[in-house]
């Protein structure tokens, strides 16, 4: 594949690039110190102060791929893993091939070549584990971070990323991106500094799960004329949510399942047939539920006399139940598409808006 086979110049590439991102991001904050990040680990913070210089050190421990991405190398896993240490900056990734060599020599030489020895070995300041799958087109990222005294202090993040290329001779995913962005959102959330790449030039912030839910459909046969935007629910309901998908996923805040990955969420519930000119039901929220869905948008459609008022709402999962976070509306004049498409645009960019 010759996209596969670019691969290493796409790596060089992406690495000067993240390096003269970093160097302009240095040269702007003249005499700024090292501990402007929040990292929440004591003895992290120590080093920092002690030594403004050194770079925070990763030990990778362990990197686990899920049976969904059988044809995604480990080493792929390695390089996304070490660009995304290097465009946070201040963080070094040891390469693994340096400490299988090291734990081979200890244990030739009878000494311990222990996980823990290893990372005291390289002067380490976090083991990390990586456990890397994906559901249909989203890539779901989990990191667990081990810190502190023996390493002994725990932190995860689970980073998602759609994934938005395909090799077009074969059809085959180009998980590189999407495998480095999630990356990134898991890393930041497992140290506890949801700003830690927002220096880069395309700002990167962790990024929870949303799904777009059905729009209720209420038309009002007694109005005439009747509009042909509710003439067939079912059609023009889908053409409502892929709208807001489009202008939902320019939100760096949210990663937007698409359709075809939520419904396969459904299907593992042996719930085949949403029906997106309908609330969601039980089922639907139940499912999103069990899959660590964080949010969804719901919202009605309903025909009035002045035309019809589209309401789109923003719903979190919480451990006690649902909690509505935003809601807005805004008038549909004009019964044709462009007209409810160019609303839609103003209505998700204002209910997704922080």
């Amino acid at each position: 594949m010759k996209l596969m086979k670019n691969l290493n110049k796409y790596y060089i590439l992406i690495i000067l690039f993240v390096l003269s991102d970093i160097g302009k991001s240095n040269a702007q904050t003249p005499g700024s110190s090292r501990n402007d990040y929040a990292y929440n680990f004591k003895l992290v913070e120590q080093k920092q102060n002690k030594d403004n210089k050194s770079a925070l050190k990763v030990l990778i421990a362990g990197i686990e791929i899920g049976k969904n991405l059988q044809d995604l190398n480990p080493s792929k896993v390695e390089a996304a893993f070490t660009l995304a240490m290097y465009s946070a900056r201040f963080f070094d990734v040891v390469p693994p091939q340096m400490v299988d060599s090291i734990s081979k020599n200890l244990k030739l030489q009878g000494k311990d070549n222990s996980l823990i020895s290893l990372a005291r070995y390289f002067s380490c300041d976090f083991i990390a584990y990586i456990n890397i799958n994906r559901v249909v087109n989203i890539m779901r990222t989990d990191i667990t971070i081990l810190s502190g005294k023996d390493f002994q202090n725990k932190n995860t993040g689970t980073g998602y990323a759609f994934i938005n290329y395909r090799d077009s001779v074969n059809n085959e995913f180009f998980y590189d991106p999407s495998l480095l962005l999630s990356i990134q959102r898991a890393f930041a959330l497992a140290v506890k500094n949801y700003n830690l790449y927002a220096h880069l030039a395309n700002p990167v912030y962790p990024a929870p799960p949303l799904v777009i839910t059905g729009i209720e459909f209420k038309d009002d046969p007694e109005i005439k004329p009747q509009w042909s935007l509710f003439a067939n629910s079912v059609v023009d309901s889908y053409f409502i949510l892929e709208s807001i998908f489009k202008y939902a996923s320019k939100n760096n805040r949210f990663t937007v399942f698409d359709f075809q990955t939520r419904d396969s969420i459904y299907a593992q519930f042996n719930f085949y047939a949403p029906e997106n000119y309908k609330a969601p039901n039980q089922m639907e929220l139940y499912a999103l539920r069990q899959f660590e869905i964080e949010y969804y948008i719901t919202g009605t459609f309903a025909r009035d006399t002045n035309g019809a008022v589209l309401t789109l709402v923003l719903v979190r999962f919480t451990t006690s139940g649902l909690t509505e976070i935003k809601r807005v509306s805004a008038n549909i004049t004009e019964d044709t598409r462009t007209h409810l498409e160019a609303m839609l645009g103003k209505v998700v960019t204002q209910l997704l808006t922080q």
